[in-house]
């Protein structure tokens, strides 16, 4: 889940990065992440501001950290930093092509089980099919003295949260038991990727049995056997979704898929092949052992493209009401300024 992404832009007159959106549902924030933003807003919540003025505030803030590290403004490739012990990562990136002329600089703190691309993208998404609203905000924060922006913007931050929060919840995966990086994720792609092997050879052989267009037909026989580790290969990655677990899964399927296919579509050629080519035991054992390792390799290979490209790329974990991985630590705002304290 996204927790945190504000927009800052710099003008040609300044060199500083002027905080345009930020967005940050306290509902959906876990419970340290709410603490720490909570004790940097205390001070000006005191004064009974306008409500925009928390987040102006906040990005205000995040960016006197960021800004620090002279990234934004060198143009230095900054890759996802995870904080140790806190369960969520920072991500800082540039979107150059949005506005003409204007350069967008996006700050988010996503959860760290996140896929970096798929925080990029959706944002970017997000901020594609709004960008007429953050035009109008680009434009009003050009003078934040005038008393008509706070009631124009906060129109503006209204319409934008609603239309956010909207977007990030229909990209949370729901699929139940695998919708976060854990081992659920491979246990039940493991058992989808077997189940749908299992039906999908069940299916051939018993309408072989009806037809017997199986028989004597090689060529046929290995297009089937093609398509059934394809189909297997989807349902393992698509199920699974997790690159980091799909390791785990894909050669357990393919492991024990080949076994199945070499007791049923492949079994008379295999009897065929020993007398066939001549060999020993031993040496026809090894060679089914090479089948295996390849096989192996091509449903992990076919698993991670389907797991990848199609979920973790491109979908959210549901959000968390705790981030705390180690039941002892400080801070997250302690925990930001010391990251940021290790590159400056």
């Amino acid at each position: 889940m996204i927790y945190l992404f504000q927009v800052s832009v710099r003008y040609e007159e300044s060199e500083e990065l002027v905080p345009v959106y930020l967005f940050y549902k306290p509902q959906d924030a876990p419970l340290e992440l709410r603490k720490s933003i909570d004790s940097i807003l205390r001070k000006i919540r005191e004064k009974g501001e306008s409500p925009i003025y928390d987040r102006i505030y906040l990005a205000e803030e995040l960016n006197r950290f960021f800004d620090k590290i002279k990234i934004l403004m060198l143009g230095i490739p900054f890759e996802p930093q995870k904080l140790e012990g806190t369960g969520i990562q920072v991500l800082v990136f540039r979107i150059p092509e949005l506005i003409r002329g204007i350069m967008i600089h996006i700050l988010a703190i996503a959860d760290s089980e996140d896929s970096p691309i798929a925080v990029r993208r959706i944002i970017k998404y997000i901020l594609n099919k709004n960008r007429h609203l953050i035009e109008r905000l680009i434009s009003l924060a050009k003078d934040k003295r005038a008393k008509e922006f706070f009631d124009k913007a906060l129109d503006i931050y209204n319409e934008l949260d609603f239309k956010v929060s909207e977007m990030f919840r229909a990209r949370i995966r729901r699929l139940p038991w695998a919708e976060r990086a854990s081992l659920s994720a491979a246990i039940f792609g493991t058992v989808a990727g077997l189940a749908s092997m299992l039906l999908l050879t069940a299916l051939v052989l018993w309408l072989d049995s009806i037809y017997g267009f199986l028989q004597g037909n090689r060529d046929l026989v290995v297009m089937l056997g093609t398509l059934i580790i394809i189909a297997t290969s989807f349902f393992t990655g698509f199920v699974t979704g997790w690159s980091r677990w799909i390791k785990l899964s894909a050669p357990i399927v393919s492991i024990v898929g080949t076994i199945i296919f070499m007791n049923t579509l492949f079994a008379q050629y295999l009897a065929q092949a020993i007398s066939i080519l001549g060999l020993s035991i031993v040496t026809f054992s090894m060679l089914i052992v090479m089948i295996l390792a390849a096989t192996a390799l091509i449903v992990y290979f076919l698993s991670f493209i389907f797991g990848y490209y199609l979920v973790e790329t491109r979908v959210l974990t549901p959000p968390k009401m705790r981030i705390v991985e180690k039941p002892a630590m400080r801070g997250l705002m302690w925990k930001l300024k010391a990251f940021i304290r290790r590159l400056t």
